[in-house]
């Protein structure tokens, strides 16, 4: 798919449902229920304190404890398998991020919107399945000897220690006298707002459905906190709060790169239904001068005329677009792929996913078509490729799996619909 020239016409969007919500603990444990659940209180800053830095919160504190944990997302289907029937589309928040984003990447553009993207993707039924591409072994064996330096884990690590001086585990006023005080956690005494000590496991995550364009989509996407007025058991859309840093601007530079940064805040708030962000400013040192309320919604016009600037609209088309045009390339693969192979295929007309004969488990773990998409510079098209067998093993992910999704998983979705007697 070539990258026009100009942008798509708007398209129309369905503001994002809340279906469900599931955590992960501290062990990256899969449970469906919000105890990872975190509420926002405002963190000590340099402006609270009439710009007395000794008062704000130390965005380095903690870091010696602190083990980076690896950052991509389990495969979808795992956590939102529940969802799969009912939608053209499910992946993660922040794949749809980037296919949104997309269409701000060129050569002139700045070096924030340069990034390109590769996605793996498999069509289960009606339903397109996209995942990152996750790292082979050989290239994790590379990234273990090229350690991260100091300066880069402590700039990665600021944006979680953000998260714990405005998180709590309990709405404020419940937890008042613990965040405005110094308080003692495990025979150390933490400083006035910390919540507890970072651990990138854990995580609250929201499944909503929406549509894009002509598109039905489930999304799956981790949420930072809600207000703290909201109660202990409400998942309320209106309440759910980004968190998310910058360095504090300087010059028309800064100020221009922050402007670029709010397009991915704004896609990543947005397609996930969050109404409210909130950024915490901070200098070079990991002092947190600052911070500021915001709308999702008023970013597009904060943004308009000024360097950096973005046209929410656009990107939103041409996701769309985008979206259209894989579900519609991948459904035509494997009509195209099932003819040919047609003879080694279980029928399947009873099944839930009846609308193309499905192989078998055991022919569907050798090789169910998943394909490969990318997205890179200089950025003039979107290309899709079959990826072999032998290539997708390469990850060490793939056993026991079908495609993209766990082979138990792919057991179910295929089996026969009862009969009305054997209902009855």
């Amino acid at each position: 798919m070539r990258r026009p020239n100009t942008a798509f016409q708007p398209v129309r969007i369905q503001q994002p449902t809340l279906v469900s919500s599931f955590s992960y603990d501290e062990q990256k444990r899969l449970h469906l229920d919000d105890r990872s659940k975190r509420y926002f209180h405002d963190p000590p800053t340099a402006r609270n304190h009439n710009n007395d830095t000794k008062h704000a919160a130390d965005l380095n504190y903690g870091f010696e404890r602190y083990h980076e944990q690896p950052s991509a997302p389990p495969p979808v289907v795992e956590a939102l398998a529940s969802e799969l029937l009912r939608t053209q589309v499910i992946t993660w928040r922040g794949i749809l991020t980037k296919l949104c984003t997309a269409w701000s990447c060129h050569p002139e553009a700045p070096p924030m919107f340069r990034d390109g993207f590769e996605l793996n993707v498999m069509m289960l039924g009606d339903t397109l399945i996209m995942e990152e591409v996750p790292p082979s072994a050989y290239e994790l064996a590379a990234q273990a000897r090229t350690s991260k330096s100091q300066k880069q884990q402590r700039a990665a690590y600021y944006g979680y220690s953000f998260e714990s001086y405005c998180t709590a585990t309990k709405p404020y006023k419940m937890a008042s006298s613990v965040l405005t005080e110094p308080h003692a956690t495990s025979g150390a005494t933490t400083p006035p707002g910390w919540g507890e000590d970072v651990n990138t496991n854990r995580q609250w995550c929201h499944i909503v459905k929406t549509r894009l364009g002509d598109t039905r989509i489930i999304i799956g996407g981790e949420v930072d906190c809600v207000e703290s007025a909201a109660t202990e058991a409400s998942t309320a859309r209106e309440s759910v709060v980004e968190l998310k840093t910058s360095i504090q601007p300087r010059n028309e530079q800064d100020q221009m790169r922050l402007h670029a940064k709010m397009l991915r805040i704004y896609m990543q708030s947005f397609l996930l239904g969050v109404q409210s962000i909130v950024l915490g400013f901070r200098d070079q040192k990991g002092t947190l001068l600052s911070h500021e309320h915001y709308r999702t919604m008023d970013l597009p016009r904060l943004v308009r005329g000024k360097p950096g600037q973005w046209n929410a609209n656009d990107n939103l088309a041409f996701g769309a677009h985008t979206l259209h045009w894989l579900h519609q390339t991948v459904r035509s693969e494997m009509e195209r792929w099932s003819f040919f192979v047609a003879g080694r295929l279980k029928q399947a007309e009873q099944s839930f996913l009846g609308h193309l004969p499905l192989p078998c488990v055991e022919d569907a773990e050798l090789d169910y078509p998943v394909y490969r998409v990318s997205f890179q510079p200089p950025f003039g098209q979107v290309t899709l490729r079959y990826v072999p067998p032998e290539e997708l093993q390469l990850d060490g992910r793939r056993a026991n799996r079908c495609g993209l999704v766990p082979t138990e998983f792919y057991r179910w979705a295929t089996m026969p619909m009862p009969t009305a007697a054997e209902v009855s």
